[in-house]
């Protein structure tokens, strides 16, 4: 009796499920980009005291407040202090791509260090510059070295789009509850729910896998 309640939700669930996908997706461009930018800059061979303070700091409290605080501080904190209109789309990305990319840092940062010093001084001495040694040798390793990591950090990033429901986003779990609350089916609902997300990280690691599988063979043939 509960199938055709929810193929009566069915797009109401996949709205939900788009707005999930979105959050993920603009989420994870902010933790990328900046923790692949910041691990950069504070690997051994590239930092400076002034930077290494500065990202040392930024890490420690992005990965020290809990993502469910710095939500609330996005959302209702920085607003009046900037006297500024954020809306809750955005306030939710920022939180989660900022709060990821205290992980991501450490990650970038400590795969560059795991690389030999000796692969730097080799490029140097064949007259690469640092930005060169940079792109073309030391991180196209790293990425490939790191890649199951990152991969748990996506999926890490998938799990925490629940939590944005608190502040009203219409994301999965968000929708899962007001069809509960409309049709008192939480057993069935939150059953469905599960294994979507489910099936989302089943995609993901999918996708990892073949990202993983060409990096190899681009490697191999190198």
């Amino acid at each position: 009796m509960y199938i055709p309640i929810l193929i009566d939700a069915a797009p109401l669930l996949f709205a939900g499920l788009l707005m999930t996908l979105k959050l993920l997706l603009c989420a994870s461009l902010i933790s990328f980009s900046v923790g692949i930018l910041l691990g950069t800059a504070s690997c051994t061979q590239l930092t400076q005291w002034y930077s290494a303070a500065f990202i040392g700091s930024y890490v420690f409290i992005m990965r020290g407040v809990p993502l469910y605080v710095q939500l609330l501080i996005t959302y209702f904190v920085l607003p009046d202090i900037l006297h500024i209109n954020i809306p809750a789309f955005c306030a939710a990305i920022l939180a989660l791509g900022l709060c990821s990319s205290g992980y991501v840092t450490e990650i970038i940062r400590s795969g560059i260090n795991n690389i030999p010093l000796g692969q730097w001084e080799a490029a140097f001495t064949l007259g690469y510059t640092t930005y060169q040694t940079l792109i073309f040798i030391i991180l196209p390793q790293v990425l490939r070295n790191v890649l199951p990591t990152l991969a748990n950090e996506l999926e890490s990033l998938l799990k925490s789009t629940a939590i944005l429901s608190t502040i009203g986003l219409m994301e999965l779990t968000k929708v899962g509850s007001t069809i509960v609350a409309r049709f008192m089916i939480p057993v069935s609902t939150y059953l469905l729910i599960a294994c979507i997300y489910l099936l989302m990280s089943v995609m993901l690691k999918g996708l990892v896998h073949i990202v993983e599988q060409r990096l190899f063979c681009a490697h191999t043939r190198t």
